[in-house]
């Protein structure tokens, strides 16, 4: 799956065009692409492109050759994608991810620094009564 996270809205609007197609799927089985851009593309204007792309390279739609010539349709993989949640969760999914990787290195230096002091104290108490004993 392609990171949309880069660009910002960008997996809104793939799960905005994955919706769309769904329920446009409930009636027919596959749509002409001519007819996917002209009835899409003043949604999402010049985007359109490069969204279809992007669906077609994670397997949630797939072309093939019909009665009105290239057809597109949402894939099983598609459809499943968008009950569990679409690029949405798992963009929500990667930040959760990310901060806790964060609170977790935040901890570890945390750790690093008190085993760092606690070994100074003790070298500075070792120090300190060896001096006393001489």
């Amino acid at each position: 799956m392609e990171l949309t996270s880069k660009t910002p809205g960008q997996d809104e609007k793939l799960d905005g065009l994955l919706s769309l197609l769904m329920h446009d799927f409930e009636d027919v089985p596959a749509i002409p692409l001519r007819d996917f851009y002209d009835r899409y593309g003043e949604f999402f204007g010049k985007e359109l492109h490069n969204l279809q792309e992007i669906l077609f390279e994670d397997g949630y739609v797939r072309y093939f050759v019909g009665p009105d010539g290239l057809e597109m349709e949402i894939t099983a993989k598609g459809i499943s994608f968008m009950d569990k949640g679409g690029y949405s969760r798992a963009i929500r999914e990667e930040m959760i991810c990310h901060d806790r990787d964060l609170r977790a290195k935040k901890h570890s230096r945390l750790v690093n620094f008190l085993v760092t002091l606690g070994f100074m104290i003790a070298m500075g108490i070792c120090i300190y009564l060896h001096q006393k004993t001489d």
